[in-house]
């Protein structure tokens, strides 16, 4: 595993807690729906939610790892989220999908930076 950590930084009080609550809900479906398929998602995905890696103020120091487990945790929920559109009131919306957007991009330059590119 890479000593690379990545810089987040939120800029709303709703995107720590909407991240940690979809990781919460992937935990507690995974057993059905298979959102991750190794251990080291779980435990990454435990310690984001109880260690205070995504505390709800000042940026947020994430290895390649942990994006990871966020980033398909992020695009579980955004499948949940098209498959049963709810009333979400859209500033809201819009905080949340600034984060999720920003953790998929710093996925992507983790990648990039390790020479692996995905479209």
């Amino acid at each position: 595993m890479s000593a690379d950590l990545f810089v987040i930084s939120p800029k709303w009080t709703v995107q720590a807690p909407h991240l940690r609550c979809t990781l919460r809900r992937a935990l507690a479906v995974r057993p059905e729906q298979n959102v991750w398929s190794g251990t080291e998602h779980i435990n990454n995905a435990v310690a984001m939610i109880y260690g205070g890696d995504l505390q709800d103020s000042g940026p947020w120091h994430l290895n390649h790892s942990q994006l990871r487990t966020l980033k398909i945790a992020i695009e579980w929920r955004r499948a949940k989220r098209k498959a049963n559109p709810q009333k979400t009131a859209p500033d809201i919306l819009e905080h949340w999908e600034e984060i999720e957007d920003e953790v998929i991009a710093a996925y992507r330059a983790a990648c990039h930076k390790k020479g692996l590119y995905w479209m």
